[in-house]
């Protein structure tokens, strides 16, 4: 059994908790996910089954869409509703003009300093575990990128948001940062996720509707879960070669999507269409990056 699910998580439990839940049905030791939500965050979830735990890393890397709820004027130890009041501080009073003027500093590329409270790992430990015993851990700043940032609507002290935004971006953060751009303090009122690349809201699954009668028919199989790569089909020669790890020459390619172009992703196939790997498609053929046994 391998594939993907897009689970719709629900709010109150962890991302493994999710894993746990499924492994009641699924009968793999190899099983993850694509990328942490806060116990408090719902939305989409790719998880990971048997090889396809493998290729969770190029999932991971695509770009992530949010919408959102600041709450202003408070600021708490986990940069959410859920944890303890720090502080509390007036809002200001905020046109529309200034929120968007504020959201317009924050597109591009920018440096975040991760919550206290988070999933990163320090000698071992994660930075949550770190914090619920009492060590607070400052870390460094990183360089994210946000792709989008819209003002959807706002009152005296929430603002709903929605954002698009790359890997390692933290939320909470960027709701921290934004008050204090606007002269006060703020958390995530709210939060879900609604896509990871091509991975919908829409078309996620309930957890709970995930039962032992019917959790093969919501797997995505490796090939259609990997479908936002162009595709590159090989000979029977050529396929085995890649097989065994070899950079494959043009020659062995006998089909090729027209958007694949040289120094990208692609999804390999062999000659009968199975998925046998992720290549990276250079001038002189494929490199092979992940290959599948």
């Amino acid at each position: 059994m391998e594939g993907f699910y897009n689970i719709d998580k629900p709010s109150g439990i962890t991302s493994y908790d999710v894993i746990r839940h499924l492994k009641k049905y699924i009968r793999s030791r190899k099983i993850g996910h694509s990328g942490n939500l806060d116990p408090g965050a719902t939305g989409v979830l790719v998880i990971g089954v048997g090889r396809a735990t493998r290729l969770l890393e190029y999932i991971t890397d695509l770009e992530k869409e949010y919408v959102g709820t600041i709450k202003l004027g408070i600021l708490t130890d986990t940069l959410d509703q859920d944890g303890e009041i720090l502080l509390k501080k007036d809002v200001p009073h905020l046109t529309e003009d200034a929120i968007k003027r504020v959201f317009e500093t924050f597109k591009g590329e920018i440096e975040q300093r991760p919550p206290a409270y988070s999933a990163i790992k320090i000698k071992g430990k994660r930075l949550y575990e770190l914090a619920r015993e009492g060590v607070m851990v400052s870390y460094k700043k990183r360089t994210v990128k946000i792709h989008d940032l819209e003002l959807l609507s706002f009152s005296n002290d929430t603002i709903e948001f929605r954002s698009i935004v790359s890997r390692g971006t933290y939320l909470r953060s960027l709701a921290r940062d934004i008050a204090e751009k606007l002269g006060t303090v703020g958390i995530i009122q709210k939060l879900r996720r609604v896509r990871i690349g091509p991975f919908r809201a829409e078309n996620a699954v309930k957890l709970n509707d995930i039962n032992s009668d019917n959790y093969l028919e919501y797997l995505i199989p490796i090939k259609e879960g990997l479908d936002f790569f162009p595709s590159v089909s090989l000979s029977e020669r050529a396929s085995e070669h890649f097989r065994q790890g070899n950079i494959v020459s043009k020659a062995g390619i006998i089909r090729k999507d027209p958007t694949a172009s040289a120094f990208s992703y692609v999804r390999v196939l062999d000659n009968l269409g199975n998925f046998i790997g992720v290549g990276f498609l250079k001038w002189e053929g494929i490199v092979p990056r992940k290959v599948l046994p």
